[in-house]
């Protein structure tokens, strides 16, 4: 069942940019099972108090990931799933600190 849902998440499945446990394949890359699971973290935002540093966090932490990815695409270097690992997760945790930050001021704004 999960299996099947996580097969319906938009990922390129590359054999040589997957993790493999038990000799089985996950069904998502190294970078976006990271990805994924910094998202995990979004409801322990809950309990922060939000500021500007948020949205600067969120934006910095992109950088890491787009590095990675455009040296590997310009064909500068081979990244190794330890790097997508981290890289991915930092990408993830960034676009959690920078949702909660713009959720905050909408809802703020909105006076629910």
């Amino acid at each position: 069942m999960l299996s099947k849902i996580l097969y319906q998440i938009p990922c390129h499945r590359r054999a040589d940019r997957s993790l493999f446990f038990n000799g089985k394949q996950f069904p998502l890359c190294a970078r976006c099972t990271a990805i994924y699971t910094a998202y995990l973290t979004l409801p322990f935002f809950a309990f922060i108090h939000k500021n500007i540093y948020f949205l600067l966090l969120g934006i910095l932490f992109q950088l890491p990931m787009f590095l990675d990815g455009f040296t590997q695409l310009l064909k500068w270097r081979e990244s190794t799933n330890t790097l997508r690992m981290i890289t991915g997760f930092m990408s993830g945790f960034g676009q959690c600190l920078f949702i909660w930050f713009w959720t905050d001021i909408i809802t703020s704004h909105l006076k629910w």
